[in-house]
Formats: C-alpha cells, sequence, structure tokens
C-alpha cells in the first residue's frame, strides 16, 4: 500500500487525490494534486514532477497522460505524479509564486515553518523522500525561449558513486538528444540563485536517482514536445522493468558539461542566426541587434565551440535581456 496524505492505493489501484498546501486570506485551501498508479507486483517508485514553475507546461501533459496509459494490472512497481506543484505561479501562469516571488526549485528541502515557497518544498519532499526510488522533474525553458528538449544531471558531493552512475544510466536511457552533465562540487554561475535548493540535487543526497527534463518551452502546449517526454518516462520504466517493452532512444547522444546564458549588453530588435541543436563553430555569429531604425548595434558570437540548447522566441529585448543558451561539448 501507497499512502500519500489521507489517501492509500492498494495494489493493482489506481487512485486520485490532494496534498492540503496552505490557505488563501479569501479562505480557499491550496491543493497539490496528484496520481498514485500502484501495480500488483513489488518493484521501483518513479515519482514524476511537473510545474515546479507554473508557466511549464509540457511535463504536466505528459504526466498526466503517461498516469492514465498506465494500467496497474502491468505495472511492477508503483509512479506517483505530482503535474503541477506550484500552485499559485500555475494560477497565474507565471514562473514564481506571488505569495513571495521566490523560486521553489531552489527551496528544497524546504522548511515547514517558512515561507509559502518554503513550505510547499517541505511538504512535497516529505512524500518524496519517504516513498519515491527514482524522480523525473520536468521544466522548461521560459516563454520567451525557444528549445527543443534536453536534461540536465548533476555530479553531488558525498554522495554514492553508484547513485550518480544510475543517474547517468536513467538519463540516457530517457533518451534525448542533448544531456548536460553538471558538476555542482565546483562554483559556476549558469543562473543566479542556489542550485543546492533544488529538487534533483536533494533527491540524490537522499539516495533518490534524479534528474532535470527540460522539455521545450514554457507557457504553451509543444505536441511533439509532450511525446517526447512521454516516450522518455515510458523508456525509464522500460529500463527499470516496471513494464514490458525495450527504450527508444535516439541514436546520437550528446553530453554538454556546460551551459553558458548569452545576453545582450544592447537593446531593440534581436535576429537569430542559429536555431536549437545547431552545433557552431567559435566566432560564428549567433545573433545580431538592431536599433528601431534597423541599424545593427550588436553581433553576438559563439565564445567556443558549442551546441546551440534554446534561443529566444521574443525578438524584442531590453540590455540584459537572455538571447540563447548554449552548451559546450565534454
Amino acid at each position: 500500500m501507497i499512502k500519500i496524505g489521507g489517501v492509500k492505493a492498494q495494489k493493482g489501484e489506481r487512485v486520485i487525490g490532494f496534498l492540503e498546501a496552505g490557505k488563501m486570506a479569501n479562505g480557499c485551501t491550496l491543493k497539490i494534486p496528484f496520481i498514485i498508479v500502484n501495480g500488483k507486483e513489488e518493484g521501483p517508485t518513479l515519482w514524476l514532477n511537473g510545474a515546479v514553475h507554473g508557466d511549464e507546461l509540457n511535463g504536466s501533459v505528459a504526466i498526466r497522460k503517461v498516469a492514465f496509459d498506465i494500467e496497474p494490472d502491468e505495472l511492477k512497481g508503483s509512479i506517483i505524479c505530482t503535474p503541477v506543484c506550484n500552485l499559485v505561479a500555475f494560477q497565474a501562469r507565471h514562473k514564481l509564486s506571488n505569495f513571495d516571488y521566490l523560486d521553489l526549485d531552489q527551496q528544497f528541502p524546504g522548511n515547514p515553518s517558512g515561507c509559502h515557497s518554503e513550505r510547499i518544498a517541505y511538504l512535497l519532499f516529505e512524500q518524496i523522500k519517504n516513498n519515491a526510488s527514482h524522480l523525473i522533474n520536468f521544466h522548461t525553458l521560459g516563454r520567451d525561449s525557444l528549445a527543443r528538449p534536453y536534461t540536465v544531471f548533476k555530479l553531488v558531493s558525498e554522495t554514492d558513486k553508484e547513485v550518480l552512475e544510475e543517474v547517468e544510466n536513467v538519463v540516457r536511457v530517457f533518451g534525448v538528444y542533448l544531456n548536460c552533465k553538471v558538476d555542482i562540487t565546483i562554483p559556476a554561475s549558469e543562473l543566479p540563485g542556489s542550485r543546492m535548493g533544488a529538487l534533483d540535487v536533494n533527491c540524490i543526497k537522499n539516495g533518490i536517482v534524479a534528474f532535470m527534463a527540460e522539455m521545450g518551452s514554457g507557457g504553451r502546449f509543444e505536441q511533439e514536445n509532450i511525446e517526447i517526454a512521454c516516450q522518455g518516462i515510458k523508456n525509464v520504466m522500460n529500463y527499470l522493468k516496471m513494464i514490458p517493452g525495450e527504450p527508444r532512444v535516439v541514436k546520437e547522444q550528446i553530453i554538454i558539461t556546460k551551459r553558458e546564458f548569452i545576453r545582450c549588453n544592447e537593446a531593440g530588435f534581436v535576429f537569430l542566426n542559429v536555431k536549437p541543436y545547431d552545433f557552431v563553430k567559435e566566432g560564428s555569429k549567433l545573433a545580431y541587434l538592431t536599433d528601431i531604425f534597423g541599424n545593427t548595434i550588436e553581433d553576438i558570437k559563439a565564445p567556443r565551440d558549442c551546441y546551440v540548447v534554446a534561443v529566444r522566441f521574443d525578438p524584442v529585448v531590453n540590455t540584459g535581456d537572455l538571447i540563447g543558451v548554449i552548451g559546450f561539448p565534454d
């Protein structure tokens, strides 16, 4: 039997429920929806988490689809699904909750006496820590980005070597072309904020095999990327012998060991010369900016040989706006 909150799932059952996660001033109760599919036979417990940022939707749809496609009678082990965990941000269709403007994916393992995002992180992680053997945390790039699927898996200090090796194994069978291996034991400045507060990092520290699946762009449904996410989940379940069959993995996979977030120094309109998954040589022009009159005011070039992970979708830019994400090969 699996119990989440007050909801129980016996072997061979699929159940839905809600975790109470606080209240709003108007008296409404915040509830995290979840789905449990508990197989008839023993096996791993795979936790699928979505919308840790409120505008990351592709993974949420894929999670829901898989949760109702898999029959409990055919399942070894269990899957536990939280398609939308950042309730307030999801309601606003925004990355962050407007209750506290914190990044939920920097608040784990959470604080039961903290602010709203810290409490959500604590509530969710306590359930994950007590139930999951494996976890996929689904993300997308932002609304302003155009991206194709890639994964992020992390080297975490003071972690069993076997756990880290299995993380990479699971990432590879998830089966997308680009995979980013991030060593968080060394200083880096990819993005502002704490890397140690991420859900996948805290899972790995607790012996749970976990990684991030970045499934395209935020704020919209991208059917191709949703299907890739569904296949990736099933690939992992094939690998873990939770369902019959063999993983369907792309023939070529690239490992990048560092990402760089490219930002503009000028402002105006941006024109892209590259698209996601392109390989570009050092010095190649990634993009250029013009002012309102059409004069070129900035060229943005590749600092060295790299793969393009994502590019900007919105052509209107201010100083410091994100132009694209690139990754450097291993």
